[in-house]
Formats: C-alpha cells, sequence, structure tokens
C-alpha cells in the first residue's frame, strides 16, 4: 500500500495499517507482555438522513466527528479510520480491561449532541462502539480489531450502544445466522403457526374475541421466542412477506371461526413501522376479500413502544385503514412514554393493560393505582381495555371492581392451536378459570 493510501484523505487520520504497526511497537516497547491494552471500533449506524447527505457534507461530518473523538482521548491514544463511518481508538497501558467500557462511554457521549452545522434542527448521529482487551481476548491486533467488530456487531444486533467483546458472541452470531435461515424457509413453506389466546367479556364471561401469536418451533424441537422470530425476519427484509402472510392465515381462522357460527373478532400485532408501510392497507384488504369477510373483522394491535411520528405518510394509511373500519389497538400501554402519544394522534379504540401491571396487581398498592388510571382515562376518551398477563382469581377481581372490560391470560386459557381454540370455543358460552393443574400451551410474544 502506498504511504497516501495510509492515510485517509478526508480526515487525514492513519488507517488500519499504522494501528496494526503502532500497537506492535507499543507492546514492544513497554516490554510487559501483561500490561493491559485496549481498542474500540466506533461504527455510526447508517440512517436515511446520513445516506442523504451530499458528498462534501459528509465529509464536513466525517470531519466534526473524528475532532471530538481526538478531543476526549488521553494523550497517548490513538485514532485511526477504518472505513468511511468507522473509527478505531487504541487504548494503551490501562489499569484494568473495565477502562475500555469507561472509554466507550466517553466515545459514545462526545458524539451524542447533535450537529449544528448540518441543519437548522441538528444533525444526530448513531454510534456503536465495540471493545476488545489484550491480553484477555488475545495479543494479535488484527485478531483484537476482528474481536471489536464483533463486539459492535453484537451491540448493534441487540439494540444496544456499546459491548465489550466476548468468546460467546460468534457463536451466537453464527446461531442466529442459522435461526434466520430456518425461519426464512419457515415462512416461504408455510411452516408458522399461529395460536389464538381467548380474551374473556367479564360482565358475562364469554369469549368474542382472541389475539392471533406467532409460533414456531425450531427443528430441533424448541419453541423459538416470538419476539426474536420477528426481529429476524425484518433484519432479513422479509417483513412485508411475514405480514402477507398474517394477514391471510388470520382472515383464514376468522372464516373458519364463522363456520362454526363463532362470530369471535381477531387481533393481530403490527409494528409502529408497519404503519408507514403504503403496502399494509392493501395487504388487509385483500385478505378480507380474499375469505369473504365483512371489513373492520381484524383489530391491528401496535405493539412497539415507540411513537409513531406525525407524518402525511402515517395519516394516509391511517386514513386508509379507517375506511376499511380497522380497529387500533395500543398493546403494553403503561409502559413507556409513547402510550400517551399514540393516544394524540391516532384513532385508537382499545388500550391492553401491560401485564407488568397485572402480574402483581393482588399485592402491589402501586400497580393497582396505575391500573386504575389506565381504566379510567381510556374510558373518558372512549376506549375499552382489555388486561393482558391475568393469572389469578384476585387479579381477575381487582379488573372488575375497576370496570375493565376484557382480560386475556393463563387464569382462562393459554394460547391455542386453532383446531385446540375450536374445541375450547365451542364447549360452552360461558368460561370458568382453569385449574392450576391444567396444562400450558407454549408461552410467546407478539405475532
Amino acid at each position: 500500500m502506498s504511504e497516501s493510501l495510509a492515510f485517509d484523505p478526508g480526515t487525514g487520520l492513519p488507517r488500519l495499517r499504522h494501528a496494526i504497526a503502532d500497537f506492535a511497537r507499543w507492546r514492544q516497547e513497554e516490554n510487559d507482555p501483561e500490561k493491559c491494552h485496549g481498542l474500540v471500533v466506533l461504527d455510526i449506524k447508517p440512517s436515511a438522513a446520513l445516506l442523504r447527505l451530499s458528498t462534501e457534507a459528509g465529509e464536513l461530518l466525517r470531519q466534526e466527528v473524528s475532532w471530538r473523538l481526538a478531543d476526549v482521548l488521553r494523550p497517548n491514544d490513538r485514532l485511526y479510520v477504518l472505513g468511511q463511518w468507522e473509527w478505531l481508538v487504541l487504548l494503551f497501558s490501562l489499569p484494568s480491561p473495565a477502562s475500555v467500557s469507561l472509554a466507550m462511554l466517553r466515545l459514545n457521549h462526545t458524539l451524542q449532541p447533535p450537529l449544528q452545522e448540518l441543519g437548522s434542527e441538528g444533525f444526530l448521529l448513531q454510534p456503536v462502539c465495540g471493545g476488545a482487551v489484550c491480553p484477555d481476548h488475545g495479543g494479535d491486533p488484527q485478531h483484537l480489531v476482528q474481536s471489536a467488530r464483533i463486539a459492535a456487531l453484537h451491540a448493534s444486533e441487540q439494540e444496544e450502544w456499546s459491548a465489550l467483546y466476548r468468546p460467546d458472541m460468534e457463536q451466537r452470531s453464527s446461531e442466529r445466522a442459522d435461526l434466520s435461515r430456518r425461519l426464512q424457509s419457515a415462512l416461504l413453506g408455510g411452516d408458522l403457526q399461529l395460536f389464538l389466546q381467548p380474551q374473556i367479556d367479564l360482565a358475562d364471561c364469554r369469549c368474542r374475541s382472541a389475539e392471533a401469536l406467532l409460533r414456531w418451533k425450531h427443528p430441533n424441537g424448541q419453541w423459538v421466542d416470538p419476539v426474536v422470530a420477528v426481529e429476524l425476519l425484518e433484519q432479513a427484509g422479509m417483513r412485508p412477506d411475514f405480514n402477507r402472510w398474517l394477514f391471510q392465515r388470520a382472515a383464514l381462522y376468522l372464516s373458519q371461526l364463522r363456520e362454526k357460527k363463532q362470530e369471535i373478532r381477531i387481533s393481530i400485532n403490527l409494528t409502529a413501522r408497519d404503519l408507514l408501510d403504503p403496502e399494509v392497507p392493501d395487504l388487509l384488504e385483500q385478505a378480507l376479500a380474499t375469505w369473504s369477510l365483512p371489513p373492520g373483522s381484524l383489530t391491528l394491535e401496535i405493539t412497539e413502544t415507540t411513537a409513531v411520528r406525525e407524518s402525511r405518510e402515517v395519516e394516509d394509511i391511517l386514513r386508509r385503514l379507517g375506511a376499511m373500519q380497522a380497529q387500533l389497538s395500543i398493546d403494553d400501554f403503561g409502559t413507556g412514554y409513547a402510550g400517551m402519544a399514540y393516544l394524540q394522534h391516532l384513532p385508537v379504540q382499545e388500550i391492553k393493560v401491560d401485564k407488568r401491571f397485572i402480574r402483581n396487581l393482588a399485592q402491589s398498592t402501586r400497580d393497582r393505582e396505575i391500573t386504575a388510571s389506565i381504566i379510567e382515562l381510556a374510558h373518558k376518551l372512549g376506549m375499552h381495555v382489555v388486561a393482558e398477563g391475568v393469572e389469578s382469581i384476585e387479579a381477575k377481581k381487582c379488573l372488575e371492581d375497576m370496570g375493565c372490560e376484557r382480560i386475556q391470560g393463563h387464569l382462562y386459557s393459554p394460547a391455542l392451536p386453532m383446531e385446540a381454540f375450536l374445541r375450547w370455543v365451542s364447549c360452552g358460552r360461558q368460561f370458568v378459570p382453569r385449574s392450576p393443574a391444567d396444562g400450558d400451551s407454549p408461552r410467546g410474544g407478539a405475532g
């Protein structure tokens, strides 16, 4: 490599070649193989705003990032460029491996203030750091850089801002890749399932609605966490394919229920991101038409606790869903500020109280106060309430006293395969709580 290519032309910083040489030279000069050294790889996660930057603005941003990082380093630390949005920091002569974690915190913190130069509202960055320690994670500088990159990848996949390398990250990464491949094949091959969990009306103990929950059994016989399954499908770019399958399968179940003279609504889970997908109303309309179902047969539960920003695109999708009489429900309500944001601008008909407030409802005064406040607010806004995770008679009685309309949980039934749900719902018009000795189907998260 020529000397000119050994430096990044935009920032003037040295590249990986110099980092490897500097690290080897420093260790040799230290003459202490047990001395603790560290390195940090820092990535800027891509975003639409970042990708839309002009070449000139992008270079200005890279220079600003480099200046900010260099400003918080110790005198003997060194900064390098690995890629367009990737930097490397060498940390020499550390008192302990914990210093690498502190360095990642400091590097992340210095990039948090928005860059006012690139926009009137400031330009926000999404940095993610991975760290490795010498000699704990090896002595070869190239190997250490790879370890730090694996740690940064792990942090990004876990939606975290930093991670220190651990050997099991490589195994987990390989396992996730294998799981992702198998999951994609299962979706395309029709091997995913929807289970239905009944919702019981407290007024008369009847079942008029159920939530459809994703279930997939790995070939090794283990049930895969539905949240993990959906994340992997999204990362693989298969969320639209999954939504198409989800709408069609839920509509098929509705049709089968109606054939058995069971007028039961089904709710399905969407992410907030789905309200930015213009295909979602079309997929819903196609599914209802395929199975000759009336408008409004499905309830759409928004599962993320991140608020959907008001935009022309979201307004258009909501208008189209409203024209189809689709009902919206906020799942896991009360877990963050986003729930209130939803009430400001989404046409919501239903609120589902998160199970963490229901689990100890009978024992916790605070949980009862929170739940009662949520129910009161919902009723004032003309919405009805479903409580999730109800597992005790005491919790059921508390919710009855608070005026909650429906409950969902293992007190009455776990999520069931369609055939078992049909048998369950056909057994009688009023349902009684289950005995603790009754068996369970696999539990899990959203569909």
